[in-house]
């Protein structure tokens, strides 16, 4: 089909062509996220630095989930790339709940915190703490419910506590 002279010529067209296609594409930006953008690697909250997003962005494409996501409307993306906040609370709840209760008992730590800044009040985290130790047993309280269903039913009630708190209803996002 081809001659032994003619093989490096087809080779090095199909690497240009390659390339050129490569430089044509252009990366979907969910600015909460940072530059990687919406995706699986978006719901790793420790990959908010330089090499975090290299790592994130590795994995959207490794996985084609951020492709998947802005198409379906899921991992933490919309139909139009932009980031669904209250899923990422849910899934951060979904993902850390056994943690988060521990902490929720203590009234502060890392979870907290991050949960604090998922509700868009990350300055208020301390108070947010308190109020999930005052409301722990309600908060968690047990059902036969799947993990997905049952994060949503905690942050319902997580939002309806802090919608009925005179301080924290006024900065976060409920």
């Amino acid at each position: 089909m081809f001659s032994s002279r003619s093989i490096p010529f087809v080779f090095c067209r199909i690497t240009t062509i390659s390339f050129l296609i490569l430089l044509s594409f252009q990366p979907v930006v969910a600015e909460p996220y940072g530059m990687a953008g919406c995706g699986l690697g978006s719901m790793v909250p420790v990959w908010k630095n330089d090499i975090g997003q290299i790592l994130a962005a590795t994995t959207n494409m490794s996985f084609s989930s951020q492709t998947f996501g802005i198409t379906s409307g899921t991992s933490n993306c919309t139909n139009d790339g932009i980031v669904k906040k209250e899923m990422a609370q849910e899934v951060f709840i979904a993902y850390n709940e056994a943690p988060l209760e521990l902490e929720t008992s203590k009234g502060s730590g890392e979870r907290i915190r991050a949960m604090a800044s998922l509700l868009g009040c990350p300055s208020h985290a301390l108070e947010l703490g308190k109020l999930m130790k005052d409301n722990h047993s309600y908060l968690f309280a047990k059902s036969n419910l799947e993990t997905e269903t049952r994060s949503k039913e905690i942050l319902v009630r997580l939002k309806t506590q802090i919608a009925s708190d005179k301080n924290l209803r006024l900065v976060c996002i409920h």
